[in-house]
């Protein structure tokens, strides 16, 4: 059986310690937008990718940033320990393929209810951050938002805390919808050159030098 899963994702930027007009205008702005994702996933599989959703806070203008959520298809096999990630770059079509992240996770005694499920709370920090997930045993699949799983129960509810000298900048995933559904469809990107996280990361660096050299030759034309 699948199970499929629709997310909203924000941001929360703290502004409070914020003195640049610019940037509190972006965060503020940012605080606004949210992202709309779908999950659907078996205990073998599952792919996620980012649902285009009309709404209010996306016809408001203004630049924004935003930190998580993925807008490229993003795909998991457990029983392969992959994650395939589905990637136009510059027009180029690739596949970044990754071992499965493994969290750390800690389960804690609180405990609460969602969406009709019962729900527990697991902890871990790395650094500044600190991640909080709360899952559902009854939906006993070992997954959860982008590449978060390993908990015995699919994650409904994370919560990523970043804390600086700047405050404490949040990113949020709240499952908003959940069904089951034998008929939805789990593809596996298939279309695209296959490429590892460190040969995309040497791409992105070739792309950005021959963009500076693009950009150094025009004030060196404009100089003449």
């Amino acid at each position: 059986e699948k199970v499929v899963v629709e997310y909203e994702f924000y941001n929360v930027f703290d502004l409070s310690k914020e003195t640049n007009p610019k940037m509190l205008e972006i965060y503020k702005n940012s605080n606004e937008q949210k992202s709309h994702y779908e999950l659907v996933t078996t205990k073998v599989e599952s792919q996620y990718k980012k649902v285009e959703r009309i709404n209010n806070s996306q016809s408001k203008s203004g630049a924004t940033i935003s930190f998580g959520g993925v807008g490229n298809d993003f795909y998991k096999n457990f029983d392969e320990n992959i994650s395939l990630t589905f990637m136009d770059y510059n027009g180029k079509k690739l596949i970044i393929k990754d071992s499965l992240k493994v969290q750390p996770w800690i389960i804690q005694k609180d405990k609460s209810t969602y969406l009709g499920y019962d729900i527990k709370k697991a902890t871990y920090k790395e650094k500044n951050t600190t991640y909080t997930a709360w899952f559902a045993p009854k939906l006993a699949i070992k997954n959860g938002p982008i590449e978060y799983a390993g908990l015995p129960g699919l994650i409904l509810k994370l919560e990523i805390v970043n804390s600086s000298d700047k405050g404490e900048n949040k990113r949020i995933y709240h499952a908003t919808n959940i069904k089951l559904d034998s008929k939805a469809k789990i593809e596996r990107p298939t279309k695209g050159q296959i490429v590892s996280e460190k040969e995309f990361d040497q791409i992105i660096e070739e792309e950005n030098k021959k963009f500076n050299e693009r950009e150094n030759n025009k004030v060196e034309t404009k100089i003449d």
